[in-house]
């Protein structure tokens, strides 16, 4: 089971400094955009005391109506996160997001794993609410997030302007990195950041599949430690989703390699629940969320068996779980539950889940997702930050393997922006499927 914790671990080694002419720029554009945020959150409606459910016109063939809950309080809720991040984590000095509040270390800006959540935030408000000034606040944060690229090494480096030869690169970095270049295309309809997502899965299929054992390599000084299934559930997502949006057969072959790993070795069986999952790494949220997401990804493409997976993931995901929090960690219970979203809303993968007979209304796992959320609004915050995890405990008594998550991490708040952002983006996932 993987041990580390990737928002800290940017830190070790040597690091180079962003280019100050890009940033200046950068920052200028992205400061714009955020305060046009900030006024559209001012203008929405007041919180509601509970969220009721009200349905939309949009109906799921096999799965019943799917209702859309108060999406216009999650949009609020997510642009308010997002320009809380701004105001507490912006570093005006190096014109970039720290890793945590007030830090002061040596290297203190976000790294790849911190910085995620923040940009699938930014992707998803962009997609549940199309704006110009939405749409610039992504494209800032994809432009900036190609710094992270270590033309030396072939790969996206933890901390931006690593270009430094040798220096290490962990292959998850690249998976996450690159799916958010994808959700930054989707948001914006350049094509650009699929070229910079490709990139990220020609590290992997180059540097980080161990062909001979059939895994995932932990980074470029670490070949294998432990299964290293959120890796492999990442590279196959990410392979399947550009392949769904270029046609490209090296990225269909990356996927079915992928797909067909896990299916090898972390097999769903009774013994997992059905679930992905293997004996030092069991069923974990970011793992099946990722497999959703690589099987959903090639049911659109017209791969049947794949919508049936992918459903029948998320019926035993729930049950798993029993339809609550699972509490795990948020960056990684929002990845699980942004597919399950999208599982949700997805006509094509209901239908061919329904004529293989497998039963489960979309309107459950969309409801699933809204506990995590409610959980996180009640749960999680101090003042106007969400620096808690879900079930209220501080962020620094969960350990991550080696060490112990610390207090005011940019990705624990992020984490629930995000999948506030993904519930408000379901009415338009919905009428796109």
């Amino acid at each position: 089971m993987s041990t580390h914790l990737p928002g800290d671990r940017g830190r070790r080694g040597r690091r180079g400094r962003v280019r100050v002419g890009r940033i200046v720029a950068w920052s200028a554009a992205l400061m714009a955009v955020i305060a046009a945020i900030v006024v559209f959150a001012l203008n929405q409606t007041g919180s509601r005391a509970h969220l009721e459910a009200r349905p939309s016109t949009g109906r799921l063939a096999g799965g019943g109506a799917l209702h859309a809950a108060r999406s216009d309080r999650y949009l609020r809720l997510a642009t308010q996160g997002i320009a809380t991040a701004r105001a507490f984590w912006w570093n005006p000095e190096h014109a970039w997001f720290n890793d945590r509040l007030n830090d002061t270390d040596q290297y203190p800006l976000g790294t790849i794993w911190t910085l995620f959540p923040l940009w699938e935030a930014m992707s998803g408000v962009a997609i549940a609410e199309p704006s110009p000034a939405h749409s610039d606040a992504v494209r800032s944060v994809a432009d900036f997030a190609e710094t992270y690229f270590n033309h030396a090494m072939g790969g996206y480096g933890p901390y931006p302007g690593s270009h430094t030869p040798g220096d290490e690169i962990w292959v998850d970095d690249n998976a996450w990195w690159g799916l958010a270049f994808v959700d930054a295309y989707r948001a914006t309809h350049e094509r650009r950041y699929l070229d910079d997502a490709a990139l990220a899965l020609r590290f992997i299929d180059t540097r980080g599949w161990d062909a001979a054992h059939q895994r995932m390599r932990w980074s470029t000084r670490v070949a294998n430690k432990g299964s290293n299934l959120e890796t492999l559930g990442g590279a196959a997502a990410l392979a399947a989703e550009l392949y769904e949006h270029t046609g490209r057969t090296q990225f269909l072959a990356s996927a079915r390699r992928y797909i067909g790993a896990a299916d090898a070795f972390a097999t769903p069986s009774g013994k997992n629940g059905w679930l992905y999952g293997t004996r030092d790494e069991p069923p974990l949220t970011y793992i099946e969320g990722t497999m959703i997401g690589a099987q959903l990804a090639m049911c659109h493409t017209g791969a049947s068996r794949a919508c049936a997976a992918a459903w029948s993931l998320g019926m035993h995901a729930l049950k798993r779980w029993n339809a609550r929090d699972p509490f795990y960690k948020p960056p990684a219970d929002t990845i699980m539950f942004r597919y399950m979203l999208q599982l949700a809303a997805d006509k094509r993968a209901a239908r061919e889940a329904t004529r293989r007979h497998i039963r489960i209304a979309p309107t459950a796992l969309y409801d699933w997702a809204r506990v995590a959320a409610e959980d996180a609004v009640r749960n999680a915050r101090v003042g106007e930050l969400y620096v808690k995890f879900w079930d209220g405990s501080a962020a620094a008594k969960h350990r991550d393997g080696y060490r112990s998550y610390r207090y005011g991490q940019l990705m624990t708040h992020a984490a629930p922006v995000a999948l506030f952002a993904w519930l408000a983006a379901v009415p338009r996932l919905q009428s796109a499927g």
